[in-house]
């Protein structure tokens, strides 16, 4: 059993308990000892000097989009050299699993603007199945993952904007069942993606159901995060009352300059559940953008029917002039992130290689200007030309909002990043912000609090069994940085660059990351969460 000594080390725990400094022993996967661990205990393959470098569990994403990319970059240099050592996929209901043959095609072409297009076999049907492919590939992180509304409802509903049957839900629910017994840590769902926008309470509730019957937790990108954030917050809190589920919302924001400043009307709903025991929790990542496939864009009945019914849309003239008058003029209960952000603050990111490359990292309202042609004409031909498969960042948020809500403590770290193209720089540096900007340079969180929003606290959530804190017994996922120079590397005009003052990450007892430097092989592992008795 190899065994590695790290010494004189500020260590945070993950608790959120103050820092205090001491030793720690790691012998195999695990963490063998905590405190004062003399050089004469036992032979150490390694000893590392962390004398003015800090110490604590490995980082949590809480969000991640690493669904397909994981299998063909199993580095995960991204999240690796940030700190991250789990991440938690399956997110916005469009994860990748269950699926049935029938479906495989058209979703793989519908979500290639979010998760990407590797090329992969999509072999996989089950849950579990696509677990054991992920297991077969190896992994740098540690994978948790949810069985996302999607592919459920697609399974036993289609892609039709209208609400499911009671036969329907039932099926769902009945796929849902499978895959928390194969090992899911709760459910996901996006209620502004097709085909999870076409969903009703009486379907949301029965999912939520039996995650809650599985001990695991609702994830909900809500249904509008702009003038009704509260209202669609408030939909979900009521489910979770009437079920019992533990509700998680989203990479928690507000959106539009109209709402810039209401963060706190919002966190309040989050005061008044811990006021009535209900567990509610959410992600952030610490940015004023967002990201996501560019077709979010487009009103929610564009989608119905799936893509070949999108695309069908956008080359029909007379549809294309309705649809840019709605995304002008907006629809009802329809947050419409073009006009949140305005066509000069949604830039496109993700593109494959060809004649559009040139607009990566350009605005939509510059593209228009350019081609001689509007905003909206500019994202249909670029959704048609593509296949769907464009991403985007968008200017929609103030950053005293993000600051508000990083300061609540029911917040953990969701790094909700899209490894396409050129893209939001939080895929890269999300949890290096979070210690340089709000620690640091700030000081709206205590290094204590931050860590344990980033560590203990979602494990916990997740009931991950001894992950996320330092102690004795509990898996050996270590970040060591220097926390007087620890800083995001990335920008959102050069965003694929690693963060500075990550020193080493271990990764069950692995250094994944040496000196600042990547190293060693992926020592990940797929976690499955045990169904409460």
């Amino acid at each position: 059993m190899v065994r590695t000594l790290i010494r004189n080390a500020v260590i945070v725990d993950g608790t959120g308990k103050e820092p205090f400094t001491g030793d720690v022993a790691i012998a195999g996967d695990r963490i063998e000892a905590v405190g004062r661990v003399s050089l004469r205990d036992g032979v150490f393959a390694a000893v590392i000097d962390a004398d003015g470098l800090t110490l604590s569990p490995g980082f949590i994403d809480m969000h991640s989009h690493s669904d397909l990319i994981q299998m063909v970059e199993p580095a995960a240099a991204a999240k690796i050299r940030q700190g991250i050592t789990t991440e938690l996929l399956g997110q916005d209901g469009l994860g990748v699993a269950p699926l049935t043959a029938g479906t495989v095609a058209a979703y793989r072409r519908q979500v290639a603007g979010l998760l990407g297009d590797p090329p992969l076999g999509w072999g996989w049907r089950s849950f579990g199945d696509y677990l054991a492919e992920l297991e077969r590939r190896r992994t740098a992180t540690n994978l948790a993952v949810l069985v996302s509304h999607g592919p459920l409802r697609l399974a036993a509903a289609g892609a039709d904007e209208r609400p499911a049957t009671s036969a329907e839900i039932a099926a769902m629910v009945e796929m849902a069942g499978r895959a928390f017994a194969e090992g899911a840590f709760g459910f996901s769902t996006g209620l502004i993606y097709p085909p999870c926008v076409f969903a009703a309470g009486e379907e949301l509730s029965a999912l939520a159901a039996a995650t809650a019957a599985a001990g695991g937790i609702f994830v909900v990108h809500v249904r509008n995060e702009r003038g009704l954030v509260k209202e669609s917050i408030g939909e979900i809190f009521a489910i979770a009352r009437e079920t019992g589920v533990a509700p998680h919302i989203s990479h928690l924001k507000v959106i539009g300059r109209e709402n810039w400043g209401t963060a706190h009307e919002v966190l309040a709903l989050f005061d008044q559940a811990a006021a009535e025991n209900l567990a509610a929790s959410f992600d952030q990542y610490p940015y004023p953008a967002g990201s996501t496939m560019l077709s979010a864009l487009l009103p929610p009945h564009a989608h119905a029917g799936g893509p070949e019914a999108l695309l069908a849309r956008l080359a029909h003239p007379a549809t294309r002039a309705r649809l840019a008058e709605e995304m002008a003029a907006g629809l009802p209960g329809w947050e419409n992130i073009a006009s949140a952000a305005g066509w000069d603050g949604v830039l496109v990111t993700g593109l494959d290689d060809g004649p559009n490359k040139r607009w990566e990292g350009v605005s939509l309202a510059a593209i228009a200007g350019q081609k001689g042609t509007t905003p909206q004409d500019t994202v249909f031909d670029l959704l048609i030309e593509e296949n769907l498969k464009v991403s985007m960042v968008n200017f929609s948020m103030a950053e005293e909002d993000v600051g508000a809500i990083i300061r609540h403590r029911s917040g953990m770290l969701g790094t909700d990043g899209l490894l396409l193209g050129k893209p939001h720089p939080r895929a890269y540096g999300s949890a290096a912000r979070i210690l340089q900007k709000y620690v640091r340079e700030e000081k709206a969180l205590t290094l204590a609090e931050a860590v344990a929003r980033m560590t203990g606290r979602p494990a916990s959530r997740l009931g991950l069994i001894g992950r996320g804190f330092i102690a004795p017994g509990a898996f050996a996922d270590i970040v060591l940085f220097d926390a007087a120079r620890v800083a995001e590397g990335g920008s959102f005009t050069n965003p694929c660059r690693h963060p500075v003052g990550i020193e080493y990450v271990f990764v069950n007892g692995v250094a994944a990351v040496k000196n600042g430097e990547a190293a060693g092989s992926p020592a990940g592992k797929v976690l499955r969460r045990e169904r409460r008795k």
